[in-house]
C-alpha cells in the first residue's frame, strides 16, 4: 500500500469519483447502484462534497493509486439536532484492490474522523450474501441489531439486509 494515498475529497475529485462509481457499480451487486447506474452530474458532486466539507458530522474519503481512486468511503451525519450524534457509513473498493485491506484503512480513517467529530453512533446496511464486508465490519466492531427483509433487489431476486451499528461511546 506504498503507493495508495488516502485523503478527504476535494470538489476536484469529482469526475473521477462518477467514474469511478459506475466502475464499482459494475464489479459487484452489493452497491446501490448498478453498471453505469450511478447518473449524477458533475455539478452534484461537487455539492455533496462541498457539503461534507461544511458538515460537522459528515466527512468523505477516498484511496488514489496513480491518481485514480480505487476505493471511497463516505460518514453520512444526520443534519437534526436529535440525532445530529449518529450518521451512516458507506464503503466500496475496486475489485482488483480488494483484500489488500484498502477497506479496512478506510474504514479506521472514518472511524477515526467520526471521533474527532464526538459522534457516538455510525450505522449501517448490508447484504446478507455480502459475506467479506459483513467479516469486515465485525472486525472493526460493528454489531448486528437487526434485519431488513426483502430490503435489497438485484438480478431479480429480493435479499435481506443486515443492520449494523458502531458504539463510539467509550463508557458502552
Amino acid at each position: 500500500m506504498e503507493n495508495i494515498v488516502f485523503r478527504e475529497a476535494t470538489m476536484d475529485d469529482a469526475e473521477e469519483m462518477i467514474s469511478y462509481l459506475n466502475i464499482v457499480g459494475r464489479e459487484s451487486d452489493n452497491l446501490m447502484h448498478g453498471s453505469d447506474g450511478f447518473k449524477a452530474p458533475v455539478e452534484a458532486v461537487k455539492r455533496r462534497i462541498q457539503a461534507s466539507h461544511e458538515s460537522d458530522n459528515s466527512v468523505i474519503m477516498i484511496a488514489l493509486s496513480d491518481g485514480k481512486i480505487i476505493g471511497r468511503a463516505e460518514l453520512a451525519g444526520y443534519p437534526a439536532a436529535k440525532l445530529h450524534h449518529n450518521a451512516t457509513f458507506s464503503i466500496s473498493v475496486r475489485k482488483d484492490y480488494w483484500n489488500m485491506k484498502i477497506g479496512t484503512r478506510l474504514m479506521t480513517e472514518i472511524i477515526e474522523c467520526a471521533k474527532k467529530m464526538n459522534l457516538r453512533n455510525i450505522d449501517l446496511e448490508v447484504v446478507v450474501d455480502n459475506k467479506a464486508a459483513i467479516a469486515l465490519y465485525h472486525k472493526m466492531g460493528f454489531t448486528d441489531i437487526g434485519v431488513y427483509e426483502n430490503y435489497w433487489y438485484a438480478n431479480n431476486t429480493y435479499s435481506d439486509a443486515i443492520v449494523m451499528q458502531k458504539c463510539l461511546d467509550e463508557s458502552k
